[in-house]
């Protein structure tokens, strides 16, 4: 039986782990990171958010932390933003109202192509995240004319794999699904593990996080689309070609 590790955060992870246990194989999550929440953020992020046009999660967790504050707000007349599809889903079912989010890509370069980005000159964007993060989104709306702002709603902080249990049993295969999870995988697993980690076979939703494990030597990386359903179908297709 194929054993495949989901680094995530655990609030994303059970319907990906439903997903691949249906396969046939063992599917477990692996604690690199946990994600916690600032109250004092949270508090302010109404009168934030009364001050926006729009308002861009940056993640899953940013939506499943940040929403429960504006309970009760009328956001009718704000652009609601994010990158994935399911994330676009999950917000739209909270919201009730469209979601504006790339469909040729899952990042935020994907979304500032898009046209509904071309012209945001004069508009006040909140971009609600975890502390730190990219630039990237940020500065290129202030170089089309937008105001931007930053709700730093939670933190990362380090998690607790058991490397006794990784030893014993290294994983077929382990999903990862952001850069910063490729450095928390590394640094957490120490330089004994090291050669153990290039080893393996990694599962991705885009190809920066690709490229970051390539840089710590990884070789054998999966990269597909960022749905559970397209990593489950992706690490299938290799184990196919690879039995």
């Amino acid at each position: 039986m194929k054993r495949i590790l989901a680094a995530r955060p655990l609030a994303q992870c059970p319907g990906l782990l439903a997903a691949l246990r249906a396969e046939g194989w063992q599917a477990e999550h692996l604690p690199l990171m946990a994600i916690e929440a600032l109250p004092q953020a949270l508090a302010a992020l109404p009168a934030q958010a009364a001050r926006a046009d729009a308002l861009f999660w940056v993640s899953p967790s940013a939506i499943d932390i940040g929403w429960p504050a504006l309970a009760g707000m009328d956001l009718a007349a704000k652009q609601l933003a994010c990158v994935g599809a399911s994330s676009a889903k999950r917000l739209a079912a909270l919201s009730g109202q469209p979601v504006l989010h790339p469909t040729a890509g899952s990042d935020s370069e994907a979304l500032l192509a898009m046209p509904e980005l071309a012209d945001v000159a004069g508009q006040n964007w909140l971009i609600v995240r975890g502390q730190g993060g990219r630039a990237l989104l940020a500065d290129a709306l202030a170089q089309r004319g937008a105001a931007t702002a930053f709700a730093e709603i939670y933190r990362r902080v380090d998690g607790a794999p058991d490397w006794a249990a990784f030893d014993a049993a290294p994983p077929d295969a382990v999903i990862i699904t952001s850069s910063e999870m490729v450095e928390q995988l590394f640094r957490l697993a120490g330089p004994s593990r090291t050669g153990a980690l290039q080893c393996l076979l990694y599962c991705v939703p885009h190809p920066r996080i690709a490229e970051r494990l390539a840089a710590f030597g990884a070789a054998r990386v999966v990269t597909t689309r960022a749905d559970d359903a397209a990593m489950v179908a992706g690490l299938k297709e290799w184990f196919r070609r690879h039995p």
